[in-house]
């Protein structure tokens, strides 16, 4: 029973690390294309470059959140999430080699496929700058003006629960 219990704890411990390294870490989801270049082989860099597409789509819809509240430890976890998905990104490019487009018949399609691809990371590079100037400029100023509406509030609040006729400018 104790080995049992041993062995599950370990698989546990071991899916979970797994589970990190990979988020993390990007990690090819196939073999790197041969030279001859196949259909299936441009058919998985497609299907590839469609999923790092939606996952920038999906870490992008979260911009506006950050720009309506800016926190920065919300920023830096919104920061590291476009890491990973620049991780992803860079495996794609290597294993797809969207840099060395060859002669093949399916030629015109790994060209779109490949200027897709670096639209794809100028659009994250982009975002993330201006984050980053959002941060530094406009932040601070959205903070002073909460703080500022916070202490009209508190203000108004006393003013309104003292007695009549003691109510001060």
């Amino acid at each position: 029973m104790l080995i049992f219990v041993s062995l599950g704890s370990l698989y546990l411990l071991v899916s979970v690390g797994r589970s990190i390294y990979r988020r993390r870490n990007a990690v090819p989801t196939g073999a790197m294309i041969s030279a001859q270049l196949t259909v299936a082989e441009i058919r998985s860099c497609y299907e590839e470059l469609d999923d790092v597409m939606q996952g920038l789509h999906k870490h992008l819809e979260n911009f506006h959140h950050l720009l309506a509240s800016y926190e920065p430890a919300e920023a830096q976890r919104w920061d590291e999430e476009g890491a990973v998905w620049r991780g992803q990104w860079k495996v794609l490019g290597q294993r797809c080699r969207f840099g060395e487009i060859r002669a093949t018949r399916l030629r015109k399609e790994l060209e779109e496929m490949a200027e897709a691809y670096e639209d794809l990371g100028q659009t994250q590079e982009v975002y993330t700058k201006e984050l980053r100037r959002f941060g530094k400029d406009q932040a601070p100023r959205l903070d002073r003006v909460r703080k500022r509406m916070q202490k009209i509030g508190e203000r108004i609040a006393q003013s309104s629960a003292a007695p009549p006729g003691e109510n001060k400018p």
